[in-house]
């Protein structure tokens, strides 16, 4: 895998606006000042009240043709995978005993349900898996009837990226595994009804009694759909892995561990997929036959790739680098831009995005729509989230102008993907001979937005040399000074490290000395002192 250094296109930007932005990007859901549970949503991208902060953890991919109700997919060439797939999926809910057919019941509307089918891809982008889910139609379910709570946390990718470098840099092994159909693992306190799946006489060759109108599926277990269902199977993993001896850690309740120096194990839980860590190749595999008791596992081996993000790593060197070639590649093709002439920046020099460059006429405005702007930067934000903070202040100056995108954004967008083209082998490595010691960096801009005069705020947490961690948003009140714009940025920077402290405390990679910060102004310097 080629990769390359970071620290040059980050420290590239020489403009005071650019550079005060430096980091308009990846946020994720760890900020500091919330409670635990709450800093770990990353159910989708989100952007802050002035669309500058970026969410991490599952920002818009680039979507890819394929059928999107059943009698697409049998009308389609793949129609014998996609029957086969929708024919195992309904055979293992049956297997499961998800639900019982019941007569329809007078006293509560039974909820729809649809298939979802999507195609599974490696880390090169090829196909190797049809899968059909069906999912109940839970936006019908009501609050109080149907269900009550709905929160579940995944680890953020700032946790997933500290416990890789924390791994990378000791030497660790790294397995991945994930539970097959893990949302049916969970058990439903109410009683939800379910109209009949569609096809199901048919894919499970149910007699005409089984499959009339007057029955209907009355839920046992959670499926994937429900309001619940996320909640109800992140309570069922969590209580079994306590049971296991692993602890949450107290900055993110979805990064476990048990034991110390070489019996130590790590597991990084997002949804059902999972990161299990440790020097000693027995200890994962007992890990995972442990976990495998409970729930049907899918073993995948040496962890490679996760959520869109390539894994490769030397135990014997201490190194490992993180990279998304496979999901650049993708966004490239998806807007057409495999051939132009690459750029050598992502954002142009000199070039200023503003609310005056939105569209002003109704006319201007739907030659736009035709535009898949959000979809754009929907892609590029989970592309920086993850290993590619070069591009970050390009896609959050791109985010700002989401609800009224204008020609000038959307060229811009498109000036990101042609830097793509030229740099989509880019990757983070985490070298372990540079050390795992924390180091942060911050910056302010002053009065650099354009449109209210506001600062941006912006840092960089940084261990075995490269980033872990970054961070930048526009602050609440516009700032009288410089150093003033600068201070504030560095509290926020305060904060953001005893987060990752205390993160790296609980896998194992205690910081036993103080973090230095890095500042420029000296009036700051001198504040922090008083």
């Amino acid at each position: 895998m080629t990769t390359r250094s970071r620290s040059r296109p980050i420290e590239e930007t020489t403009d005071p606006e650019e550079a005060g932005a430096r980091k308009k990007q990846v946020v994720a859901s760890s900020t500091t000042g919330t409670t635990k549970r709450q800093r770990m949503v990353q159910g989708r991208a989100q952007a802050d009240d002035d669309q500058l902060t970026i969410e991490g953890g599952q920002a818009m991919a680039p979507t890819e043709d394929v059928p999107k109700t059943n009698q697409e997919a049998t009308a389609s060439t793949d129609h014998d995978e996609w029957k086969n797939a929708m024919k195992s999926e309904l055979n293992s809910l049956v297997a499961n005993k998800t639900w019982k057919l019941v007569p329809r019941p007078f006293h509560q509307r039974p909820i729809g349900c649809r298939w979802v089918i999507a195609l599974k891809r490696n880390e090169k982008g090829q196909v190797v898996r049809h899968n059909a889910r069906l999912v109940a139609k839970g936006y019908s379910q009501g609050q109080g009837v149907d269900y009550e709570e709905t929160y579940a946390p995944v680890a953020n990718l700032n946790s997933i990226r500290a416990m890789l470098a924390k791994c990378g840099a000791g030497g660790m092994e790294i397995k991945q595994c994930d539970v097959d159909t893990a949302f049916r693992y969970g058990k439903l306190e109410e009683e939800i009804y379910m109209e009949l799946p569609e096809g199901l006489r048919e894919l499970l060759e149910l007699d005409e009694a089984e499959g009339d109108d007057d029955v209907v599926c009355m839920l046992l277990q959670s499926l994937y759909g429900l309001k619940q269902a996320s909640q109800v199977w992140n309570e069922t993993i969590d209580k079994h892995l306590k049971t296991m001896g692993f602890k949450p850690a107290d900055a993110d309740p979805c990064v476990y561990t048990r034991g110390n120096g070489d019996e130590e194990c790590i597991v990084c839980l997002y949804v059902d997929d999972m990161l299990i860590a440790s020097r000693d190749k027995t200890m994962i595999a007992l890990v995972k036959a442990e976990i495998a008791e409970n729930f049907k596992i899918n073993d995948l081996g040496r962890a490679h790739f996760i959520l869109g993000i390539e894994i490769d790593y030397d135990l014997v060197r201490k190194a490992l680098t993180i990279s998304q070639q496979a999901f650049t590649e993708a966004i490239i093709k998806r807007f057409g831009q495999e051939n132009p002439k690459p750029c050598t920046s992502p954002v142009e020099p000199g070039v200023h995005l503003t609310k005056a460059d939105e569209p002003q006429t109704e006319e201007a405005k739907l030659k736009m729509k035709s535009k898949p702007d959000r979809s754009l930067v929907g892609s590029l934000m989970y592309l920086a989230c993850g290993t590619r903070p070069d591009i970050s202040v390009a896609v959050a100056k791109l985010s700002r102008f989401l609800e009224n995108p204008g020609q000038k954004h959307w060229d811009a967008g498109i000036k990101v993907v042609r830097y793509l083209l030229e740099t989509k082998d880019v990757g983070i490595t985490y070298d372990g001979l540079l050390g795992a010691e924390l180091v942060a960096y911050s910056d302010a801009d002053w009065a650099g937005n354009r449109d209210d005069r506001r600062s941006a705020s912006g840092m960089i947490l940084m261990m075995c040399g490269i980033p872990v961690m970054w961070r930048s948003t526009f602050q609440k009140t516009v700032d009288l000074s410089s150093t003033e714009a600068e201070y504030m940025a560095l509290s926020d920077c305060a904060k953001e490290c005893v987060w990752m402290r205390r993160l790296l405390k609980d896998i194992g990679a205690e910081q036993v000395v103080a973090t230095v910060s890095y500042e420029d102004i000296p009036g700051v310097m001198a504040l922090a002192k008083t």
